[in-house]
């Protein structure tokens, strides 16, 4: 018997029955997935926000693949990223999309959340919706690993194989939020003058 741990007992157990024979007649899902994508990086800009932060905003594109054809396609993924350049430790931002390979139809809009750490991964949160009439809220746990020379992304959903001390890490930040400071150009993953030599990271 499945154990239903985010429910209370007793009288509210007895009451959420009821509910779920009243709904039911309208059909429903709910459905553990997983997902594993790889993405490299397709353009970058780059500014330095202070002394000590870096502000990405960075394009990749690549696949993602699963059991479940709902979360499989072509990915796209735009992210904005504050990176502290002495600890390593920011946080990103990123508008997600699955698209059907073979004919560019639009499968899942997400966003993605999550914690930058200093050995390039990172690990957060992406909701989303499907598209079509049987729309799904996807609501899914992420980790990733970021190439050191490419870029590029490797990650999964919905599951987690990495391991090391920064697993789940938390930050505190007030880092780039007035929009100041110098910009550094940059294109096609490479950056100029202050931002030169730091490598492309996620983004918010």
């Amino acid at each position: 018997m499945v154990s239903i741990r985010w429910l209370a007992i007793g009288a509210g157990v007895a009451s959420f029955s009821a509910g779920v024979a009243i709904a039911a007649s309208q059909p429903s899902e709910t459905t553990a997935v997983t997902a594993d994508f790889q993405a490299g990086v397709v353009s970058q800009k780059q500014r330095q926000c202070d002394a000590d932060h870096m502000k990405f905003r960075v394009k990749f594109e690549g696949t993602q693949t699963s059991a479940d054809a709902r979360l499989s396609g072509k990915l796209t993924v735009r992210a904005i990223s504050v990176v502290n350049t002495q600890n390593g430790y920011g946080y990103t931002r990123a508008k997600v999309r699955v698209s059907d390979a073979a004919t560019g139809k639009p499968k899942l809009h997400g966003l993605a959340v999550g914690v930058l750490e200093p050995d390039g991964g990172a690990e957060g949160v992406l909701t989303g919706r499907t598209v079509g009439p049987n729309s799904m809220r996807l609501v899914a746990n992420f980790n990733l690993q970021q190439d050191e020379q490419s870029g590029a992304l490797t990650g999964e959903l919905g599951k987690d194989s990495q391991t090391g001390a920064s697993q789940d890490p938390a930050i505190l930040t007030n880092a780039c939020k007035g929009g100041h400071g110098k910009h550094d150009g940059a294109a096609k993953g490479k950056g100029k003058d202050k931002g030169k030599g730091h490598k492309s990271r996620l983004s918010p």
